[in-house]
């Protein structure tokens, strides 16, 4: 009797794990223009690359400012903590970026958007027990392209949703997971262009 108590509560505990760990990409917002034929790349994460994408023939990088373009699609978060998200994918893109992936003459521009934050809630991340159900976890969306020129062709794009982890630092703010991500969306992002 014991024995079958101890394995129900080991099955709904594993169940709740899996079902908490059940994550989603967001949907594609239009930001990356329809040419772009994303492909996905795991669960989260979805990418495209032009045919015979050289980018030995760019020699010069223009980071655009990042846009924010979904009103209502950031949570409760105000003005102050958006700026700060979008300051630091901007950086983050521009350091990825510093270097050229090539010697040519033609300029590579980087579009790029977070296009959806739901916030982390500190509070219920303090406490292991409230960590399993994962219900102060947040998420942050981007989707980001580049073109052969200002207003030429698409050659590359790349969107991904990061989910707060639970080991780390990011979840103990309501902006720790977008402002972690940046980093990494912009690494993977550079990464598309060889070294």
């Amino acid at each position: 009797m014991i024995f079958n108590r101890l394995a129900a509560t080991a099955l709904s505990a594993s169940l709740l794990v899996t079902l908490a760990g059940c994550e989603k990409a967001v949907a594609p917002t239009g930001f990356i223009p329809g040419t772009a034929t994303m492909r996905a790349d795991g669960d989260l994460t979805r990418k495209f690359a032009a045919k015979g994408l050289d980018a030995s023939k760019f020699g010069k990088v223009v980071v655009l400012p990042v846009e924010m373009p979904r009103p209502g699609a950031y949570g409760d978060l105000d003005a102050q903590q958006l700026e700060n998200c979008r300051s630091i994918l901007q950086s983050q893109l521009e350091k990825a970026f510093a270097k050229a992936p090539g010697t040519g003459d033609r300029t590579l521009f980087v579009h790029a958007a977070i296009t959806e934050i739901k916030p982390n809630k500190p509070l219920l991340n303090v406490a292991p027990q409230t960590q399993l159900l994962k219900r102060g976890y947040g998420y942050a969306a981007c989707e980001m392209f580049a073109t052969d020129g200002q207003n030429g062709p698409v050659v590359a794009a790349f969107m991904q949703t990061a989910d707060t982890a639970r080991i780390g630092t990011e979840k103990l703010s309501a902006t720790g997971t977008a402002e972690h991500a940046a980093g990494e969306w912009s690494g993977a992002f550079r990464a598309m262009f060889g070294n």
